[in-house]
């Protein structure tokens, strides 16, 4: 898909229709822990009743990055007449959620994405719970692995994402599993973003004008224009402490722990784990200018999920600000493409 096919924006409404609202619920953290994770509901307030989609954020991102794309999506002639809202949840530690409880100290930094999936498990429940059961699931970056592996831990338990009422899938510059490649520029040192605590543990402190810097420049160097400003990334709570650990096994470097160094592998997921048969459609984004998940990691990602060889509900981004977070700095494309998917 190129830039001059993802130009236009056709709204039929303003930009109004969102109403904000949250809720809290409790999850299980290692069977003897707990934690309160917030949820942030988007709500269209132009429908009565409809679809309802459950985001997961990525690396020190939160909840509040889907503002942007909740905005343009309730303003779509198509898609702002069928979904009724878009809950997104802060993980363990970020954005309004509480830290662990009923752990030891420094807790927080241990946590892997391991915890992660088990927080996005409770939170369908949860939602089902609160009569906001969902049937399309998102995930941007690290949140996209998460959703994989959801479904991975889903199957082996002898289920699935459809069978809890989750029909659709959609991955945006989703992480690899780890099983497959994921070609990347070398991790940076991010010593110096490292914060050691005695009650949280080591966890990264990610500043604004880092996240900018990584999310939204191209493979040029060059920062987009309409990446969001320090003030608003601060201001709007975009993003949030990240556990050391999780970090760790993102990106393969070694954790500390009292028996010595260990590299704690991504999560792994079956080939097929999409197929047709597993009855979760899932669609794949990547972005062409995005340093983080460059695109061409990622035909090869959706082939291997879905078994799909003509690649149908894989769409490459392609535009001069097509960055990894572009669902923060240009949303309409991102739900231009979602349309034309549908």
């Amino acid at each position: 898909m190129t830039a001059s096919e993802l130009a236009g924006e056709t709204l039929e409404h303003s930009e109004s229709a969102l109403q904000t609202r949250g809720f809290d619920f409790s999850v299980s953290l290692r069977d003897v822990g707990s934690a309160r994770i917030h949820a942030t509901v988007f709500a269209n307030e132009r429908l009565r009743r409809g679809e309802t989609v459950l985001a997961v954020h990525g690396l020190s991102e939160t909840a509040a990055t889907f503002e942007p794309l909740a905005r343009k999506l309730f303003a779509d002639r198509t898609l702002g007449r069928r979904v009724k809202r878009i809950v997104a949840i802060d993980l363990v530690g970020h954005g309004q959620s509480g830290f662990p409880e009923g752990l030891p100290d420094g807790s927080f930094g241990q946590l892997t994405i391991d915890d992660n999936i088990s927080v996005v498990l409770s939170a369908i429940e949860a939602l089902s719970d609160e009569g906001l059961a969902p049937s399309t699931i998102v995930g941007h970056s690290m949140g996209g692995l998460t959703v994989q592996a959801v479904q991975q831990v889903l199957l082996s338990q002898g289920s699935s994402l459809a069978e809890r009422g989750i029909t659709k899938a959609i991955l945006l510059a989703p992480v690899p599993g780890g099983d497959q490649p994921w070609v990347r520029p070398p991790s940076a040192d991010v010593s110096t973003l490292l914060v050691t605590d005695p009650v949280l543990g080591t966890y990264l402190a990610l500043p604004a004008e880092v996240f900018i810097a990584s999310a939204f420049t191209t493979t040029t160097g060059v920062q987009v224009d309409n990446a969001p400003s320090p003030e608003t990334v601060t201001t709007r709570g975009y993003t949030g402490f990240e556990p050391f650990a999780t970090l760790a096994q993102l990106v393969g470097i070694p954790l500390p722990t009292p028996a010595g160094d260990v590299t704690l592998p991504r999560p792994p997921v079956s080939a097929g784990a999409f197929a047709k048969d597993k009855g979760t459609k899932l669609a794949l984004l990547s972005f062409s200018e995005d340093t983080l998940v460059p695109a061409s990691n990622l035909p090869g990602l959706y082939t291997y999920l879905t078994g799909d060889d003509t690649q149908r509900r894989y769409v490459p981004v392609v535009a001069d600000d097509a960055v990894h977070a572009m669902y923060i700095s240009h949303p309409a494309v991102i739900v231009k493409a979602l349309r034309e998917l549908d």
